[in-house]
C-alpha cells in the first residue's frame, strides 16, 4: 500500500485525515465544553472574561470543526469487518447525530456571540439552540464512548484500533461503504 493511501479512508479503515480530524475535534469539544460549562460558575465579575475565552477558542476551532463535519459527510464510513448492514447503518446514523449537534453548536455559537450586543431576542434563540445542542452532544458523545468501550471489552473486532492508526492491509480498489 502506498503512503498516500494511508491518508484517505478505505473500505474497512479510516485514513490519517479522518483520525486526526476525529481526535482534534474530540479535544476541541472537550475544551469548549469545559469553558462553556464553567461560565455560569464564575464570580459575576469574571463571567464576561470566561465567555470571551470560550468564544475565542470556539472561533479558533471553528474551521477545523467545520472541516471535520464536511470530511465525514463527504467521505464514507468504513465498515468493521463482519459488521452487519443494520449495525453499520445504526453506527452511521449515530455519527450523523453527533455531527448534526456539532453543526448546530458551530452555527448558533457565532450567531449568539454576534447578537449579544445587537439583539437580545436573537441571542436568546441562539442560546436555546446552543444550550440544547450542547446537552444533546454531551449525551451522544457519552453513548459514543460507551459504544467504543463495548467494542473494546466485548466484541472481537478492530473498532478501537482503526481510530488510532490506518490499517496497512486494506484493498485499495474498494470504495468505503456508504
Amino acid at each position: 500500500m502506498k503512503q498516500k493511501d494511508l491518508l484517505y479512508d478505505q473500505a474497512n479503515s479510516f485514513g490519517w485525515i479522518s483520525i486526526i480530524l476525529h481526535w482534534s475535534t474530540a479535544l476541541a469539544v472537550l475544551v469548549l465544553w469545559y469553558f462553556g460549562q464553567s461560565i455560569s460558575y464564575q464570580p459575576l465579575a469574571e463571567i464576561d472574561a470566561r465567555r470571551s475565552l470560550h468564544i475565542t477558542i470556539g472561533l479558533i476551532a471553528w474551521l477545523p470543526l467545520a472541516g471535520r463535519i464536511a470530511w465525514r459527510i463527504y467521505g464514507a464510513h468504513p465498515r468493521v469487518k463482519g459488521q452487519s448492514e443494520s449495525i453499520h447503518k445504526f453506527a452511521k446514523f449515530s455519527h450523523y447525530l453527533i455531527l448534526g449537534a456539532l453543526t448546530v453548536m458551530i452555527v448558533s455559537g457565532p450567531v449568539m456571540a454576534w447578537a449579544l450586543s445587537r439583539s437580545s431576542s436573537i441571542a436568546e434563540v441562539a442560546l436555546i439552540f446552543h444550550s440544547n445542542a450542547a446537552l444533546l452532544l454531551t449525551a451522544l458523545v457519552m453513548l459514543h464512548v460507551l459504544g467504543a468501550l463495548k467494542h473494546l471489552m466485548f466484541n472481537d473486532d478492530e473498532t478501537i484500533a482503526r481510530i488510532f492508526t490506518p490499517r496497512k492491509d486494506v484493498v485499495n480498489d474498494t470504495k468505503p461503504n456508504d
